[in-house]
């Protein structure tokens, strides 16, 4: 076997603290404990977002319509995002905000030389974005121009915020191991976990370095960011393969089934997200995100597709019911309560009262039929 660590281009933007191995907690962290409350909310107060199509370039509001851009980037809709930056563009060529969204739409879509071209013209109308552009040093080491990169991931270092010092850090280490320079990398992802404990990407990155020599060592690692990311298919992977490497053969097998269902899974989401970048009012595409990344144990996310398809329709009982049940499933009894009770008068609240009152009191199982008597015949 060889050890899979994979490139990620998922935007990671000015502002936006997230990352492609951010990853999905559990259900029982804080992290999804504020995700169920966001989840009442939306389905309480839900409305479908307005259209960005058809405002006038003199009335405009550029930082709502950034706002909503970025949405899309991050969401997987790059490529109708960056036609409507361009447009905008020929309107606001001076907007610095524009002209970084389209480095990050351009990244997205894998068109790197554009996206460091975009970047760098966002900088020149607004220099104190220097040392922000996680994503410009990508671009560059996506390019093979590792000492370029190494230059925008050191102005990272010198921020006084810690998010942003913490991805120069890992930036760093990623272009000097393409160098060739392992020790140092290694020495920069471990600053990286230092300044961020739960920085996931830095963590994969040196569990990889540690594998050969430090299996044991390695697999924590793994284990911790599959803990997050139940999706993580590098993780899962390389778990399975630590674990061959510790002599626990029957444990690898099983690992080695489980990145199986994974890849299996994804390649079923990547073609759903696909289907709703399209369409994305479409509520089945969004409560069937929901339900598959339910059945391969990414509840919180699972729980965010869900909420994205009760916000677009408040008014499907669909999106409420089926948040329950994954609640109920996952044991957060409280918090399937708390959105009932917010459910309270609307058209699904008794059958929300409904699956609550199944859960804390199933119906018995059927008695036993008694086996046949034995035949009196000779």
């Amino acid at each position: 076997m060889k050890i899979f660590s994979g490139r990620y281009n998922v935007p990671m933007m000015t502002g936006t603290a997230i990352h492609p191995s951010d990853l999905l907690p559990r259900l029982r962290n804080g992290r999804c404990r504020r995700c169920v409350l966001t989840l009442l909310c939306m389905l309480m107060l839900a409305t479908p977002q307005p259209a960005m199509a058809g405002e006038s370039p003199l009335v405009i509001d550029l930082p709502t319509v950034r706002k909503q851009l970025r949405s899309q980037i991050l969401e997987g809709r790059a490529q109708p995002a960056l036609q409507r930056i361009l447009a905008l563009r020929k309107e606001h060529a001076d907007d610095a905000g524009l002209a970084l969204l389209e480095g990050e739409a351009y990244y997205a879509t894998e068109r790197f030389e554009l996206a460091v071209d975009a970047f760098r013209n966002g900088l020149e109308l607004d220099p104190a974005k220097r040392g922000q552009l996680f994503n410009l040093g990508r671009a560059l080491q996506q390019l093979g121009r590792d000492r370029e990169a190494l230059v925008e991931f050191e102005r990272m270092q010198q921020r006084s915020e810690a998010a942003h010092r913490t991805r120069g850090h890992f930036g760093a280490g990623l272009s000097w191991q393409s160098l060739g320079d392992i020790e140092q990398a290694m020495g920069l992802y471990q600053q990286a976990l230092k300044l961020d404990p739960r920085f996931d990407r830095a963590r994969y990155r040196l569990a990889l370095l540690l594998l050969p020599a430090k299996p044991q060592e390695a697999l924590s690692m793994l284990e911790q960011i599959i803990e997050r990311d139940p999706l993580h298919h590098g993780g899962a992977y390389n778990r399975a393969l630590a674990l061959r490497n510790l002599g626990r053969v029957e444990d690898a097998r099983q690992a080695m089934l489980r990145y199986q269902t994974i890849l299996e899974g994804r390649s079923r989401i990547a073609m759903l997200k696909e289907r709703w970048a399209t369409d994305p009012a479409n509520i089945d595409l969004m409560m069937e995100l929901g339900r598959t990344h339910d059945q391969l144990g990414a509840l919180s996310e699972a729980l965010r597709w869900f909420g994205k398809a009760a916000g677009a329709h408040p008014g499907d009982p669909r999106p409420p019911l089926a948040t329950i049940r994954t609640l109920l499933a996952a044991g957060r009894v409280v918090q399937a309560r708390q959105l009932v009770s917010h459910l309270q008068g609307s058209a699904v609240a008794s059958r929300a009262q409904a699956l609550i009152e199944e859960f804390e009191d199933p119906p018995a199982p059927p008695s036993p039929v008694p086996p046949n008597p034995p035949s009196q015949d000779r």
